[in-house]
């Protein structure tokens, strides 16, 4: 069982609750105890209100939540000023700076702060979820055979990781023969990048291909918006996109999306393949 969420909201207040029904809901609606729903509105709203306070003015934010058997991911992705998390203090009785991060982490079974100055932020946020007797939550996680992944072992962990190399390095077979046993092909790391993404990166055309053939979807972007795609183009791999282009990837998904990564390093081939023009200028007005 698998449920997802992809908001892309404005920074304002009135969006912190609005996510937190939106969320709140999908929980009730399975079933996830109501101490565990709880906690999880208040971190995420802990979260979003971080995003609101820090983010630059004007800009919007993306909250990602992922419902997976016994597993809530949240990810709250703001691309603002960003900030080091290790180096807020506890608050101080009655201080509010540093409140939220603190509830954060009291609260989430893993958290995780990336990011930089330069590129904003990332938190992640996780938790164990459980299930009511007779819940619908409880009983789709039965006939999937949904395994608690969030209480992976540190086996689990060394294996996705493994992936992730063999992602890099185009080891096609053995990524083909993890999927074709039932590692997901849309498998991510903590920035959101798919082995998909990875391979297209690292110009790995025929892993890419293959990874396709397996039901990958050549569109997900990570988590800062980057599509393979896109990525493919900024290392100028043109097996790798004409591989993904062969697989249905969209060259104006994405920020920046294909198209505006070929034009802005003048990848004028890649612009033909997409049915763009070199010169902006020359695109014929709609209609």
């Amino acid at each position: 069982m698998e449920i997802s969420l992809d908001l892309l909201l404005p920074r304002d207040a009135a969006s912190v609750p609005a996510t937190r029904r939106i969320l709140d809901a999908a929980l009730q609606t399975l079933g996830v105890d109501e101490q565990i729903c709880g906690d999880i509105e208040m971190m995420l709203s802990e979260a979003c209100t971080n995003v609101i306070e820090h983010a630059d003015d004007g800009t919007d934010y993306t909250v990602r939540a992922t419902i997976r058997d016994r597993r809530c991911l949240i990810k709250v992705i703001d691309a603002g000023q960003g900030f080091d998390a290790d180096r807020v203090p506890e608050p101080a009785p009655g201080d509010e700076h540093g409140r939220g991060l603190m509830i954060m982490r009291s609260l989430a079974d893993d958290v995780r702060f990336l990011g930089s100055t330069e590129d904003g932020a990332l938190v992640s946020l996780e938790k164990r979820l459980s299930y009511g007797e007779g819940t619908l939550g409880g009983l789709l996680v039965a006939e999937s055979g949904g395994t608690d992944m969030s209480e992976a072992d540190p086996e689990v962990e060394e294996l996705a990781s493994r992936m992730f190399e063999a992602a890099r390095a185009g080891d096609t077979d053995q990524l083909a023969a993890y999927v074709d046993a039932g590692v997901p092909a849309d498998l991510s790391n903590d920035k959101g990048d798919t082995l998909l993404m990875l391979a297209a990166y690292h110009g790995h055309a025929g892993t890419v291909r293959a990874l396709a053939e397996r039901g990958a979807d050549p569109g997900r972007a990570n988590d800062r918006g980057q599509t393979p795609l896109a990525g493919a183009v900024f290392k100028k791999e043109p097996d790798t996109v004409r591989a993904l282009l062969d697989a249905g990837a969209d060259p104006r998904a994405g920020t920046p999306c294909a198209v505006e990564t070929a034009r802005m390093f003048g990848h004028t081939e890649f612009l033909a393949w997409f049915g763009e023009p070199a010169d902006p200028a020359d695109t014929p007005p709609p209609g």
